[in-house]
């Protein structure tokens, strides 16, 4: 009893350290830089472990080394030599085909009925007909099929039968040349016994056609046996007695050696336990600064395990660099070599967090891997400067990726600044012409390999880490998606206001420095959920109002739910969550004013429980894209009903939404600044004075014709009619829209 109270009681005192010194969410990205730490410490620490003979196949064995125990080890080499021979000593088993000389035989009779059948029609067609059914039979021979005596084509079809007959009563192996043989010995065959002419080469051409083979590989068979020999061999033993020669001096080192110094324990590594720590302690250092740096300066990453866990895996993949490119060039690499490897490594590093993090952050990441570089690279400052700065090259040309021949320029980019610093630092380090053209030749070979493993890795870890690359947003920005083409079916209205609100954001994104594409891409999806009910909405209405017959509450809910409809779609066709978030907070905690005010009038005293139930769910706008979204959707919405829009109504119709929406609170957690919603409102009022110019009077008919043709027939409620010089925020009923 006593001991499981004292379990308790450290249970107890455990549990309270654990929430006093570290909160509960942070033990999860405790257990990510453990992770971190763990990998590169694994990796960084190979270095460290030298082998006691470092020889490969093909060098030159500098001393002479003999054995140091006796020591029994198997020949490899002369085993599988052995086992070669046994293997090459079982032939391959054949299976019979059962039906294969009754399919042959099928054959001729089927091609002598449809030269009978062709000759029982016209000219014309029967050749035609001949043709499709014999394409085998060269065009002279079906001519005189067609024109030869009928006791002719019957002595042939006898002969054909016969020949075939014979030919695959006997082995026909399908993997040899038994079958050409057949044919050749068929066509003899027909001009021994039918002599020459047009009949002989038929039933010749017929008969080759027709014979097939009728033994196959029994491949499960012969591989079984030959198994069974390749066991049966006896594995060769050899044995070193302590002192026996292994290697001489000057001796070229062969597989037999490597098998000897193998079994001898020389290739076995040794631990420097003292390299070890300082490289854990290095480790360490540089993944508590990282966290520290991203907790302050990158919150939002901070508080997304999976972002941290991206980062996690690609700082581990440029670790493993070195390594991986080594055994995938399988090259016998210098130190040289090795350390345009860290280079390429470091560099695929930034571009991948540059991409699919932060550009920001990818700068201070690749700047300590630079570091670590130099380290264990026995302080070759020359590669650190080359990681560091053709990284940040790196990070500058793929942070904004638009199509392919970006990635191609970027490319261009990193090779001219490897090759520019190879030449540079070699240069001053007093390397040869020739050691910097080797430098160069590395640099550029480098360089494609860093854009090569780019490209893939962003397309293994884009999705599973849900970010997003601009390349993602390409996709999704093509018309051709279905979830786009289904919106412009079913709902060709909302399609076009969201085609006007892109463009608005695009412009908005670009005053401020926010991902304009990101912004405009998400104006295209951010009202797919007005699909499900489209003739609830005032842009899709042709003919009458629907509202007209629902209560305002019912109407508020209905054009509420446009958003849960939008985020269940997204969910449907896996659209990212960036695009998903601009969906839900597009509208934010706004209030549907329009039906709010109908309900209103309906009431007798103003809540706030009655003006929540009008409002949409939220969250309120969580980034400056979606903030962006918000107000220009907002804006859009509104600019369609001004009747004669100058630009004085323009600009006083944008400040008044805006104003508007900063009143409510929506943009208090999306961190715009009054300069950026300043800057905003320009981008607005310049490309609405565009788009909305004012048209020339037509005269006569002419203008009946283009009113009729511009003109849009009104979905809004009699009660929503204002004068907009008055109140322009209330000039469309933005609750329907």
């Amino acid at each position: 009893m006593s001991k499981r109270n004292e379990r308790q009681r450290l249970r107890a005192v455990f549990t309270w350290l654990r929430h006093r010194l570290l909160p509960r969410w942070d033990w999860q990205r405790l257990g990510i830089a453990t992770v971190t730490i763990a990998v590169l410490c694994l990796v960084f620490s190979g270095r460290f472990i030298p082998d006691k003979v470092t020889l490969k196949v093909g060098d030159v064995s500098p001393r002479e080394i003999r054995a140091h125990r006796t020591v029994r080890y198997v020949d490899v080499e002369e085993t599988q030599r052995l086992q070669n021979l046994a293997v090459r000593g079982i032939d391959t088993v054949y299976e019979p085909l059962p039906f294969a000389r009754v399919d042959a035989e099928r054959s001729v009779s089927d091609a002598f009925d449809a030269i009978l059948r062709a000759r029982a029609m016209r000219p014309a067609d029967a050749s035609r007909w001949l043709t499709q059914q014999l394409p085998f039979v060269p065009s002279d021979l079906q001519r005189a099929a067609l024109n030869a005596p009928a006791d002719d084509l019957q002595r042939a079809r006898e002969v054909a039968l016969a020949l075939v007959d014979e030919a695959m009563q006997r082995e026909i192996r399908a993997d040899t040349g038994d079958l050409a043989e057949r044919k050749r010995a068929i066509r003899s065959a027909c001009t021994q016994r039918l002599g020459a002419g047009t009949i002989p080469r038929l039933t010749a051409a017929i008969c080759a056609e027709a014979i097939r083979p009728n033994r196959v590989p029994d491949v499960a068979r012969t591989e079984a046996l030959r198994e069974r020999a390749r066991r049966a061999v006896p594995t060769v033993y050899r044995t070193l007695v302590a002192g026996d020669v292994v290697i001489r001096r000057g001796e070229r080192v062969t597989e037999q050696h490597i098998e000897k110094f193998t079994a001898l324990g020389m290739r076995n590594p040794r631990l420097h336990w003292a390299s070890v720590l300082a490289i854990l302690i290095l480790v360490t250092m540089l993944v508590v600064l990282a966290a520290l740096h991203i907790a302050h300066y990158h919150p939002r990453v901070y508080q997304q395990p999976r972002q941290l866990w991206l980062i996690s895996v690609v700082v581990a993949l440029s670790a493993l660099g070195v390594k991986l490119g080594s055994s995938l060039l399988g090259l016998p690499l210098s130190g040289v070599q090795l350390g345009y490897l860290t280079v390429m490594s470091t560099t695929m590093a930034g571009m991948l967090l540059a991409v699919l993090v932060s550009p920001h952050l990818a700068t201070l990441l690749v700047g300590m891997l630079a570091i670590q570089s130099a380290l264990l690279m026995n302080g070759e400052m020359r590669f650190a400067a080359i990681s560091l700065m053709s990284s940040l090259v790196a990070i500058y040309s793929v942070w904004r990726l638009h199509d392919r021949y970006d990635l191609l320029r970027a490319g261009l980019w990193i090779a001219a600044t490897s090759l520019l610093l190879t030449w540079v630092l070699g240069w001053m380090n007093g390397e040869t012409v020739a050691e910097m053209s080797v430098g160069s030749a590395w640099a550029v070979l480098m360089s494609i390999l860093a854009v090569g493993g780019f490209a893939i890795f962003v397309a293994v870890l884009e999705r599973p880490f849900g970010a997003v690359t601009h390349l993602r947003l390409l996709e999704l920005s093509s018309p051709e998606h279905p979830l786009l083409k289904e919106l412009m079916l079913r709902a060709p209205g909302t399609y076009a206001h969201s085609i006007m609100v892109s463009h608005l954001a695009d412009a908005a994104a670009k005053a401020i420095g926010a991902d304009s594409l990101l912004a405009r891409v998400g104006s295209y999806y951010h009202d797919v959920g007005k699909m499900r009910r489209p003739e609830f909405f005032v842009e899709n209405q042709r003919l009458e109002n629907v509202h007209d017959r629902l209560s305002p509450s019912l109407s508020a809910l209905i054009i509420a739910a446009h958003v849960k409809d939008g985020l269940e779609l997204a969910d449907r066709h896996r659209l990212p969550r960036p695009i998903r978030d601009i969906i839900a907070q597009h509208h934010g905690t706004s209030l549907i004013s329009f039906f709010y005010r109908q309900a209103l009038a309906g009431c007798e005293m103003q809540t706030p429980v009655l003006e929540q139930q009008f409002r949409y769910s939220g969250p309120k706008p969580q980034s400056k894209e979606a903030g962006i979204v918000m107000l220009a959707d907002a804006v859009e919405a509104a600019s369609r009903s001004l009747s004669r829009p100058t630009p004085a109504r323009i600009e006083s119709l944008v400040s008044h939404i805006i104003q508007e929406k900063m009143a409510d609170g929506q943009l208090d957690e999306c961190s715009l600044t009054f300069s950026e919603v300043h800057r905003i409102r320009e981008a607005f009022c310049r490309l609405l004075v565009a788009m909305l110019h004012s048209r020339m009077e037509y005269p006569s008919s002419a203008a009946v014709t283009h009113a009729d043709h511009d003109s849009e027939p009104s979905a809004t409620p009699p009660e929503a009619v204002v004068d907009e010089a008055s109140d322009p925020a209330l000039a469309a009923p933005r609750g329907l829209d």
